[in-house]
């Protein structure tokens, strides 16, 4: 290959690079954003009985 053919070349990549750069940054911009909040899990009150710690207790004896 000689000089002209490997600036042909480069000078053809550069302009794809460039390209996709630009159809990546236009694709970022109009793409959905999320717009939902999402809620925070509800914590539920449990109540746990004595008879289940000696449950337990009992079970690893």
């Amino acid at each position: 290959m000689n000089r002209k053919e490997v600036l042909l070349l480069s000078i053809g990549v550069f302009l794809t690079v460039v390209a996709w750069l630009i159809a990546d940054i236009y694709h970022a911009s109009t793409e959905d954003k999320i717009k939902s909040r999402m809620s925070l899990p509800q914590v539920s009150q449990y109540k746990i009985s004595k008879d289940l710690f000696e449950t337990l207790k009992n079970k690893t004896e």
